[in-house]
């Protein structure tokens, strides 16, 4: 049966087990390949792979594109293994990057992007997950009030942000905005702590994509929250007092162009400026 690989491949792996005169380059992959495909074809395909390392060159593509088709996409879990898969890994010694890649492939055609972003960490594909996060994910679930969904994913991505770029002015923004105190802190020294964090966060997102509505939106809405915080805060510091430095800090912030903050922040800069005026005069 000239369709049937099984006797050539047997033949010419044991010959060259046994270290007799190799094929060349170009019949070795003729061989593996026809072996592997047919392998493929009656729903075999982990030894597809098996076979598929035998070639000479190009073994590394040929093994990524037979795990992208045959991959189990229904899997969420890093650590949920199909037995095909396991045998790929353990008994051929695939590298899991391979698995998690084509996975991250199949999420990012159904467009489910935080699945691209698990398996794009998995893969120690860090800086790639990041921008799927700050372009695709981030800014959507802070306008759709779902900020909850972001702290597993950053977190993972936070213990790798040496390898990230641009994780200081995007990622790790966001990491500390989520990480904002919820309930108001009792102590002083709390409070000062509280205090420090939530100016810097303010200040920090300044540096956020402010350029299509819903990063604007978002950026608006982080910054909001983050001025009645402060405001929060700073009361239970130091009541009705320091109003001047609290309106300044908060100028900071970004917020959304018609709140009333503004106006008086205007009010009180151009106050501030006068004062300074007649104090150089004097």
């Amino acid at each position: 049966n000239m369709l049937d690989e099984r006797d050539v491949w047997f033949i010419w792996s044991t010959l060259t087990s046994l270290g007799l005169p190799r094929a060349t380059p170009h019949l070795a992959s003729k061989l593996v390949t026809g072996y592997a495909a047919q392998l493929d074809r009656i729903g075999i395909w982990e030894w597809s792979i098996f076979v598929a390392q035998h070639l000479p060159a190009g073994r590394s593509a040929t093994i990524r594109n037979l795990v992208q088709r045959k991959i189990t996409r229904n899997t969420t879990d890093v650590s949920t293994l199909c037995e095909e898969e396991r045998r790929c890994l353990h008994d051929y010694h695939v590298d899991s990057n391979v698995f998690h890649c084509a996975r991250a492939l199949h999420a990012r055609y159904a467009r489910d992007w935080g699945k691209v972003v698990t398996w794009y960490t998995a893969a120690e594909m860090f800086d790639a997950a990041h921008r799927i996060l700050m372009d695709n994910i981030a800014p959507q679930k802070i306008v759709s009030r779902e900020e909850g969904d972001l702290v597993p994913l950053l977190t993972a991505l936070q213990e790798h942000s040496y390898n990230i770029l641009n994780w200081g002015k995007e990622g790790a923004v966001y990491f500390s905005y989520l990480h904002l105190p919820s309930v108001l802190p009792q102590g002083e020294e709390e409070l000062e702590l509280a205090r420090l964090k939530i100016s810097t966060t303010g200040h920090l997102l300044n540096n956020l994509p402010y350029t299509t509505l819903t990063e604007i939106c978002a950026v608006n809405m982080m910054g909001l929250r983050t001025c009645n915080l402060l405001v929060e805060v700073w009361r239970a510091l130091f009541g009705d007092t320091e109003n001047r430095e609290l309106l300044l800090t908060m100028k900071t912030f970004p917020l959304p162009s018609d709140y009333w903050i503004n106006d008086i922040i205007t009010k009180l800069s151009c106050e501030i400026i006068a004062e300074e005026q007649l104090d150089m005069v004097h």
